[in-house]
């Protein structure tokens, strides 16, 4: 698992997430839904997806 949202491996399976996401309306809803509950936190994109994984993760233990 990763230790930190900063993490290039991290950020690279988002961001290859997003891309191959790009035809499916529902995911890129979503998407947009978690980017701007990110800033309305202030936090980036990035950290809300860190965090949203995390709190999956530990529910499903």
């Amino acid at each position: 698992m990763f230790h930190h949202h900063n993490d290039v491996k991290f950020k690279k399976i988002i961001d290859e997430f997003i891309l191959s996401s790009s035809d499916n309306e529902s995911i890129k809803y979503v998407l947009r839904n978690i980017d701007f509950q990110a800033f309305k936190l202030g936090i980036s994109f990035y950290q809300m997806m860190f965090i949203l994984i995390q709190k999956d993760a530990i529910q499903n233990i």
